[in-house]
């Protein structure tokens, strides 16, 4: 197969379809031919090409590092790859926030199968770099033989290229669980596409597959954006077909994919639902949290120039501040957009106009609050939990990957091309960038009395030289491909033809990678190998329990600090979820969902209160340069500090045990009103014990007096024993979750939320032992599920008979030919409108949501130029 050129019969079958009923023979025809030699070179490029890019990482020279992969997704990965390592399938993490449900979390990816791949046999750092680079490299893989099936190598790989190494990708290099969700998307397209062709039951089985995979990598809103491109898809295919059999049979199919993969996977998702009702995004975003991180028009520039603000926008102060910035990378090269531009020319196939549609819908919904279009989007169940619309640049990549494909394809195999459409767009956006810019810039051009600190002197010029090296580099790839173009479209040999083609792989790889050459940081692998002198110094110390540790600089730091940063240093003070990796525990973390009532006590039970004593802190880490002024010392009731290194290490002698007997009950009806005791006792909640207990069984005034010892702790299994002399509450001051049961000497008894967030267990006097075990919740129902949707699946892998046939795939549309023009200026009409409203006296005026949406040039403002989120 890989060294032949034959054909399947069902391939001969749909080239003979296209060809015989095409009205427009000239646009665009798929190619039919077999895998061979030409296939194995371009995939020996693709890997040679993102392997020579993250050298340092596939070497093991250097452990990725920065922003989400320091502050959560190493330690997660990590504890689940000790876990199994250790024969256990740990699903709650001890390590983090006193206690987190990981598995319905879902970002350590439990079932992914890379998962299992890598992470039992490597040093975590060195998984967590293959993990990354391998799921780029499979993402090309897929999207390439996805594409493969319509054009040849070279389309392929350009489309491949396109999609996995655009922007979207590389803004979520930092989001490890979307970077092994972007595997699915082709392949659940590429699953669905044959089965409509095929007629087999199987690929329905693949499809689904695919799906559960992406739930599995640990991050459902990509799972959402896939299923939705996928419901546009069969919606686009059910409407072009020619009879009710043929559509029913295409709503079957995806129905069946979408379906069978929801099952598949219900094992993770109906867990994390259940978390995801108990965490603050249970109702919903507003609409200024839902269409936060919508991309502006102000960055159109970006397009053109991807360094036009800055790498990552270095203290810029672009975008409402510099976290969402990162998100904000679209950039995919002007080279793959004209490619782009020439496949839509063979608009009138039915494969290509979907493609079409698909970039232009996602064009819009990228926009966010930038048009009408999500005005009500934070009252759709479902979606009203999702955010950043920005991420529905995922189908914008995947359109231009297969439109650029198919423009290669078109001018390699000799079809007459016209170059003006291509020359027309990128000239439009080159236009329009020089005049956004300008108009950004106008304060750096004409305020010269601004900035004039040699500080400001100095990014001054790195921002010069960043848009100057961006700019020539733009320019020399730009002449290439218009060179490489005119050549194979005015030359009449193949061979030459072939050639000049066989250089646009290479110009789109040079683009991405040289547009993001600082994006994948790396550091020493001492940062995860050796661990930082506090740790020696706090295993030492016989009363350590929790750290609480306060970095001197964001882990974001090598996106947009001036200056150089030591952050080995930075990691010293033990903040985020960097404890548990090297074996410690901590009462802080860093995840986007969790309990509501972790949050509701640490939004309310004020740190001087006694906040980290009943989180059972007994050393607070803070660096040299953040020392604690004397004040904060003692409303902390903190011992002055020791030096350890580049730490300082405070002790909290009043830290409660992490078991402990408790009295003096306060008891309150609910979670709200235990919130509101937290708020009305204050200091006081260091001596009452704010439960929420219907029984009453203890009087309020009664104290208690013993012993409570934790004989087993393991993730899913805590064993306390007690001795007391009288009725008292155990208290555990691990976070209270629904998924933890607890038995009294082996009989069931309920545990009760302790100021909110943690555990008590009412006991009677005298000595006992209690066990507390973890099963998360949904897990059981979700297992069921997962379990019956497996056996589906085994009776559509051995089902034989063949589905209703469809129209073939590239069968010719009757739309009018201009139709994408039609289409293009329904986007504009639609933006358009989304730019005015009636003010006062019924004046069109300039919207709020534009008003507030262009940032004129600002340096080292930083958060007091940053605008507030705006809300509708």
């Amino acid at each position: 197969m890989w060294l032949t050129d034959r054909i399947t019969p069902e391939q001969k079958r749909e080239t003979a379809l296209a060809n015989a009923a095409s009205t427009d023979p000239i646009a665009w025809r798929p190619n039919p031919r077999g895998w061979g030699r030409a296939d194995l070179v371009a995939l020996f490029v693709w890997t040679a090409a993102l392997t020579a890019f993250f050298w340092d990482a596939v070497t093991f020279r250097g452990a990725l590092f920065y922003f989400d992969v320091t502050e959560l997704n190493f330690a997660y990965r990590d504890f689940l790859a000790r876990e199994i390592r250790l024969g256990r399938f740990s699903r709650w993490f001890p390590g983090v926030y006193c206690g987190l449900p990981l598995f319905s979390e879902s970002q350590a990816g439990y079932l992914h199968p890379l998962k299992y791949l890598l992470y039992p046999w490597l040093a975590t750092w060195k998984a967590f770099n293959l993990d990354t680079v391998g799921s780029i490299w499979l993402t090309g893989l897929g999207t390439y033989g996805w594409l493969r099936r319509r054009v040849g190598p070279t389309g392929a790989l350009t489309g491949a290229a396109t999609f996995a190494l655009g922007g979207y990708q590389w803004a979520h290099l930092i989001h490890t669980s979307m970077v092994n969700a972007l595997i699915s998307v082709p392949l659940v397209i590429w699953a669905t596409e044959w089965t409509w062709r095929r007629g087999r039951t199987y690929g329905v089985v693949l499809g689904a597959a695919a799906l559960a995979a992406q739930v599995f990598a640990g991050h459902l809103q990509d799972t959402l954006l896939t299923v939705a491109l996928l419901g546009l898809y069969t919606a686009y295919r059910a409407a072009t077909e020619t009879n009710w059999q043929a559509r029913l049979m295409v709503l079957g199919v995806a129905g069946g994919v979408v379906v069978l993969g929801v099952g598949l996977s219900a094992v993770q998702w109906v867990p994390s639902k259940e978390l995801l009702d108990r965490s603050p995004r249970a109702k919903g975003l507003d609409w200024g949290d839902l269409t936060y991180g919508s991309w502006s028009p102000e960055l159109l520039p970006a397009l053109v120039v991807r360094e036009a603000y800055g790498t990552r926008g270095r203290d810029t102060d672009w975008m409402d501040g510099f976290y969402p910035y990162h998100e904000m990378d679209a950039y995919l090269g002007l080279t793959a957009l004209a490619l782009a531009v020439i496949g839509a020319g063979a608009s009138r196939d039915r494969w290509v106009a979907f493609w079409i549609i698909l970039a232009v819908a996602g064009g819009l919904l990228m926009l966010g609050r930038f048009t009408f279009l999500f005005d009500f989007a934070h009252r759709i169940p479902v979606a009203r939990s999702s955010r950043i619309p920005v991420r529905f640049h995922v189908w914008v990549s995947l359109a231009v990957a297969a439109l650029a494909a198919v423009g290669v394809d078109r001018v390699e195999r000799g079809f007459p091309i016209r170059l003006r459409g291509a020359a027309l767009s990128v000239g439009f956006l080159v236009l329009a960038s020089i005049a956004i810019l300008s108009f950004l810039y106008a304060p750096a051009l004409t305020d010269t009395t601004r900035w004039t600190s040699p500080s400001h002197l100095a990014r001054f010029h790195w921002l010069f030289r960043e848009v100057t090296l961006a700019v020539l580099r733009d320019l020399a790839l730009g002449l290439t491909t218009a060179l490489a173009l005119a050549t194979a479209v005015r030359t009449r040999s193949p061979r030459l033809r072939s050639a000049a083609c066989g250089l646009i792989p290479f110009i789109i790889l040079i683009d991405l990678f040289s547009a993001h050459w600082v994006d994948a940081p790396t550091i020493s692998p001492r940062y995860w190998t050796d661990p930082p002198r506090v740790v020696k110094r706090l295993k030492a110390d016989p009363a350590l329990v929790r750290v609480f540790g306060v970095a001197v600089k964001s882990a974001a730091e090598p996106g947009y600090a001036s200056r150089p940063i030591d952050f080995m240093v930075v990691r010293d003070t033990l903040d985020w979820s960097l404890p548990p990796v090297w074996g410690l525990k901590t009462s802080r973390g860093e995840t986007p969902i969790i309990s509501r009532r972790l949050l509701e006590f640490t939004d309310h039970a004020k740190l001087g209160d006694g906040r980290l004593d009943i989180q059972s802190v007994t050393h607070l880490i803070m660096g040299v340069s953040r020392r604690a002024s004397p004040s904060a010392i003692a409303a902390l009731h903190l011992s002055e500090p020791e030096a350890v290194g580049s730490a300082l290490v405070y002790k909290s002698p009043g830290a409660f045990p992490r078991a402990r007997l408790a009295g003096r009950p306060y008891y309150v009806s609910g979670e709200s009103k235990a919130v509101e005791a937290l708020e009305r006792l204050g200091p006081e909640i260091r001596d009452r014990l704010v439960v929420e207990d219907p029984d009453r069984p203890l009087p309020e005034d009664a104290r208690a007096s013993g012993q409570a010892r934790i004989s087993r702790d393991d993730p899913e299994h805590v064993t306390v024993e007690t001795d007391s002399e009288g009725p008292s509450y155990l208290v555990l001051s691990d976070t209270h979750d629904p998924g933890w049961s607890a038995t009294v000497d082996g009989i069931p008894a309920p545990i009760r939320p302790a100021w909110v967030a943690f555990r008590a267990v009412f006991l009677e006097s005298g000595r006992h032992r209690v066990d507390f075990v973890y099963s998360p919740a949904g897990f059981a129902t979700g297992l069921a599920v997962s379990l019956s949707s497996l056996i589906a699946s085994s009776l559509c892998l051995v089902w034989t008979r063949r589905l209703p046939r469809t129209r073939s795939t590239h069968d010719p549309l009757s739309w009018p030919a201009r139709w994408p023009v039609g289409l293009l200026l329904a986007a504009v009409a639609i933006v358009a409108l989304s730019t005015v409203q009636l003010g006062p006296g019924g004046r069109p005026a300039l919207q709020t949501r534009w008003s507030t949406g262009f940032h004129l040039f600002t340096w080292g403002a930083r958060l007091e130029a940053m605008q507030t989120k705006p809300k509708g």
